[in-house]
């Protein structure tokens, strides 16, 4: 009875000309659709990011797919654990089931899989014991633009992480695959998935801590993230690999201080494998190599006064 996927998320931002520049900086495809402005990875017929014009940044919704025979089951959950499913927003008109959840964060589940994305550059490795590129150097040396595969995963702020958390795992059907202590907690679906489709942290209210964009290599997650200081945007964090999920990482700044992160190496756990999930906060680092973690990376954003950078 899982969700299958992330298929998009929604935010309001006070100038869509301005996350439109943000986001195809970052590699992504825009186009405009009842008002809105419809990022999409280039050759994958699916909407990853939808931008709605508002008087500040926040985070307007969640999409995930499932399947036809379990939608039904996901809104037969939600509703017996005491929550009502609602009309789909005015500027969003998408078909599927909508809800609040207790942090009042809207979130929508359709029926949908994950659209094949664009293989793209596919670059060869030489290591110690295997030479597979002879007599001709590496396929990036070209330095083309980086464009991302496919979103990967968002992490959620929350008023209360345990109690989401146990949501997403009780009701939506999702599974626990590592934690850092009570105050992040990454989930994957147990229909086969990356390390983690949804993360939970703790903060004062719902929002958007990072979304993830997969590139294709660990070469291309730093040339991203040098895509974008040379563009002028704000460095966050990385390069660096995680230990949860064990993915190589670059996160930037958006205009209104949101994060959004390349990354590539992530864990998948497939269907009927046993995973046991791990508290991080029993580990000396979370980071494998790379810097420490900034203070203001757990930081919401959404819920301070102020115009943020830009």
């Amino acid at each position: 009875m899982p969700i299958r996927n992330i298929q998009h998320y929604a935010m309001s931002v006070p100038d869509l000309e301005v996350g439109k520049k943000f986001f195809t900086d970052f590699g992504l495809e825009a186009s405009e659709r009842d008002g809105n402005v419809i990022l999409r990875c280039f050759g994958r017929d699916q909407d990853q990011v939808i931008l709605t014009e508002g008087q500040r940044k926040r985070l307007h919704h969640v999409s995930f797919g499932t399947t036809e025979d379990e939608l039904p089951e996901i809104a037969a959950n939600i509703e017996a654990a005491g929550i009502k499913l609602m009309d789909a927003p005015k500027e969003t008109p998408l078909d599927g089931i909508w809800f609040e959840d207790f942090d009042g964060m809207p979130t929508h589940i359709c029926v949908a899989e994950d659209t094949p994305w664009k293989e793209g550059l596919a670059p060869t490795f030489n290591t110690p014991t295997e030479r597979p590129r002879l007599g001709k150097r590496t396929e990036l040396i070209t330095d083309p633009p980086v464009r991302p595969r496919r979103l990967g995963h968002v992490v959620l702020f929350t008023k209360d992480a345990i109690r989401k958390q146990q949501f997403y795992i009780d009701v939506l059907g999702l599974s626990l695959a590592d934690r850092v202590a009570d105050f992040l907690h990454f989930l994957y679906s147990p229909a086969g998935s990356d390390h983690h489709i949804v993360a939970i942290a703790q903060s004062g209210d719902f929002g958007l801590q990072h979304v993830g964009f997969e590139v294709g290599s660990t070469d291309e997650v730093g040339m991203g993230g040098r895509q974008m200081l040379d563009k002028g945007y704000i460095h966050c964090w990385g390069p660096g690999r995680h230990g949860p999920g064990s993915n190589v990482f670059f996160y930037m700044r958006d205009p209104w201080n949101g994060v959004v992160e390349y990354f590539a190496d992530m864990d998948f756990i497939p269907e009927g494998a046993e995973w046991e999930a791990v508290d991080w906060a029993t580990k000396e680092e979370t980071v494998i190599w790379g810097s420490n973690e900034p203070k203001d990376f757990p930081t919401n954003f959404e819920i301070l006064d102020g115009p943020g950078m830009h």
